[in-house]
């Protein structure tokens, strides 16, 4: 059953979350088999496309044989055994069960075609087994005829198609509608070939034909597709790439009663320019917005990310990374560990010095499947309790870092524990300046993923190495900086936590897996891919049915996207320098929630550990040109939702009713409206 489209209704929520429990450890003699069993709860049987990852994850649970056994099935270390030239678990290959002695991990599919056996073992009890099928992702074998008109029917013909198994047959896009199906070898999908995003009407437009199965989309083949003399209908989409006049009658020249809407947009990457469109003897002028950003202070987020850049460009000999998470049982609750925090806002981190860092002592406070969280012992009274720590812990450790590992990828293990650290201190209160409009809630830093190099880089002895996320704490009487109270804290720590983490996995692989070769993700897409941890994260808090949390990851991409909507002219969706703007980073997360739509959510797999960077990456991972993907989502930010007939589906973001989430009151007032309004 498909998620419905959500709608997000209040604006201001409280945090509630579930409490968790956070400790144990597999014991010197494992669990009795007397008492203990492992069983298969979900994930088994299924069947997916080489290169995609399985559509729900595998599931497994310690269950008592005995009720009044007493050992512990928490924080018991799962071990999955497979081939792992054929797939790969997203969670690594060891994971630890929750409190109620559950654990679970997707398969991502590698590229060859094969049966699977995954085994589940924990120590002392007998192994379960999945049994999942790997099968070679469809091809487009031919189209016949080579040339056709809007409206014909082709014959695709498509090899390793499995029986049943829905597949659609896109034109530049845009879904053509398949009117009958044979399967076999090949299957045949007798497809009528939409209007094509012409020009002018007599030509004939090279479109390319794919086909897309689940995740999985074929190789291109090209089909010739006329244009008519009168291309335009009702819900049709012309797509006017160049800069050259086009001189061609598309529109009645009575205009009639239709209503069209032109959207103009410039797909330039490096300088700025006004553009003339000329309809009859009427001419409107539009700017449009550089992609370097508009001149403002520059922020901490700046500074992180230009050092991090820095960095990978410094020649330093990086960490060796770990194939991934090796789930090992963590320090005890209650230990000590000594931490070097960022004290200095202002610094050029790559002069830093020992006056611009705190070396602080923190306690351990909660031991999860995937996660250590430490306070600082500096931090004020009157704080967190223990039950608020537990809740933290579980939410980031079962839900948003769970998250990131499934769709993005592994982090690095640098410290040898399997876990990411979050560390909580009042230094980065202290990093917000008193009476401030933003708030530096909590960040991740690649220094941290370097090992000492003094004699290298001076900086670097200031590295964790470790996997660390900071965040700030309670601060009820404004001690460190401007008063923050504990809901505050707990409120908005989720969100910038599993954004964080996302940066933290995507250094891994942009920057780390790629030696002398690596550079950071490019400015839009890093914070795009971000963003969007914050809305999967916000999915997985649905789906938990901890609905305030899911507003709560939601809301923050909303107000961003809405900013950018006002004004979509002034700002640029590739920013490439800076930190990007609020309306910047709006415009990158709806862009790749329009990506996902047509390729699946696993895409920001690929686009977070393929080689390439921004426009590339986007280019390379979907095999369509940059321009004709930014011309249908711009046609989508206005198309969206209105229920227009024969609109094409790419022209829809259907997971979002955002007609009714972006609303504000047009300016002669009455009732609130959609954000983006044409002139």
């Amino acid at each position: 059953m498909g998620r419905p489209r959500y709608v997000v209704k209040a604006l201001v929520l409280i945090l509630a979350i579930a409490a968790a429990a956070s400790c144990g450890d597999d014991g010197p003699t494992g669990l009795s088999p007397d008492q203990f069993e492992l069983i298969l709860v979900s994930g088994d049987g299924q069947t997916g496309l080489a290169g995609t990852v399985l559509s729900e994850p595998l599931v497994v649970q310690i269950h008592r044989i005995d009720p009044g056994a007493t050992q512990d099935i928490e924080d018991r270390t799962i071990t999955w055994d497979l081939d792992t030239l054929v797939a790969l678990p997203t969670r690594g290959l060891t994971v630890r069960t929750d409190q109620s002695g559950v654990a679970a991990t997707r398969i991502a599919l590698r590229d060859s075609a094969s049966d699977l056996v995954v085994r589940a073992r924990v120590r002392n009890l007998a192994p379960v087994s999945f049994t999942l099928t790997a099968l070679p992702g469809p091809a487009l074998s031919s189209i016949t005829p080579s040339s056709a008109d809007p409206g014909d029917t082709v014959e695709v013909r498509v090899s390793n198609l499995p029986a049943g198994m829905q597949a659609d047959v896109l034109f530049d896009g845009v879904e053509g509608e398949v009117v009958s199906r044979v399967d076999g070898s090949p299957a045949v999908l007798n497809t009528v070939v939409p209007a094509p995003a012409g020009v002018c009407g007599g030509t004939t437009q090279v479109v390319s034909v794919r086909v897309r199965v689940g995740g999985f989309t074929s190789g291109a083949q090209t089909l010739n597709v006329s244009v008519p003399a009168d291309p335009f209908e009702v819900g049709q989409v012309l797509v006017i790439e160049g800069t050259a006049d086009v001189q061609c009658a598309l529109l009645p020249a009575d205009g009639g009663t239709a209503k069209y809407l032109l959207v103009a947009l410039s797909a330039e990457f490096e300088q700025e320019g006004n553009f003339q469109v000329t309809l009859g003897s009427n001419s409107v002028t539009f700017a449009a917005a550089d992609a370097a950003p508009r001149a403002r202070p520059r922020s901490f987020h700046d500074r992180l990310r230009a050092f991090e850049r820095q960095l990978a460009a410094a020649g330093l000999a990086p960490a060796e990374p770990s194939p991934g998470p090796q789930r090992v049982a963590g320090p005890e609750l209650g230990s000590e560990r000594n931490f070097y925090v960022l004290n200095n806002v202002e610094v050029e981190l790559i002069d830093a010095t020992e006056d611009d860092f705190d070396r602080v002592t923190a306690t351990l406070m909660y031991v999860g499947v995937n996660s250590l969280l430490y306070i600082d012992q500096a931090a004020p009274a009157n704080g967190l309790t223990q039950q608020d720590i537990d809740r933290l812990g579980e939410i980031y450790d079962e839900q948003l870092l769970a998250v990131d590992l499934d769709f993005f990828g592994d982090p690095t293990d640098l410290d040898k524990n399997g876990r990411v650290v979050v560390l909580l201190s009042p230094t980065v209160n202290g990093l917000t300046e008193r009476g401030a409009e933003g708030v530096i809630v909590g960040f991740f830093m690649g220094l941290d993923l370097i090992e000492r190099q003094p004699d290298v880089l001076p900086v670097t002895r200031f590295s964790n190495e470790a996997e660390l996320f900071y965040g700030l704490v309670p601060d009820p009487t404004g001690e460190f900086s401007d008063e923050r109270i504990k809901e505050y804290v707990l409120r908005h720590l989720p969100g910038v936590m599993v954004h964080e983490t996302q940066h933290m996995i995507s250094w891994r692989y942009k920057v780390m897996d790629r030696g002398q070769q690596g550079e950071p993700e490019t400015l839009w897409l890093s914070e795009g891919m971000a963003h969007m941890a914050e809305e999967l994260g916000g999915d997985a808090a649905y789906d938990a049915g901890d609905i305030d949390l899911a507003n709560d990851l939601y809301l923050s991409n909303f107000g961003r996207l809405l900013a950018y909507l006002e004004e979509p002219s002034g700002y640029s969706l590739t920013v490439t320098e800076g930190s990007g703007t609020l309306e910047e980073r709006g415009a990158a997360w709806v862009f790749l929630r329009w990506i996902a739509e047509q390729y699946g959510d696993f895409i920001f797999r690929d686009l977070t550990q393929k080689p390439q960077n921004g426009v590339a990456n986007v280019v390379a991972q979907t095999g369509e040109s940059f321009f004709r993907l930014f011309a249908d989502w711009a046609v989508a930010l206005w198309a969206e939702d209105q229920d227009i007939p024969g609109l094409a589906d790419r022209y829809q973001i259907p997971k979002w009713l955002m007609r009714d989430i972006l609303l504000v009151s047009p300016p002669g007032g009455g009732d609130p409206v959609y954000a983006l309004q044409p002139l």
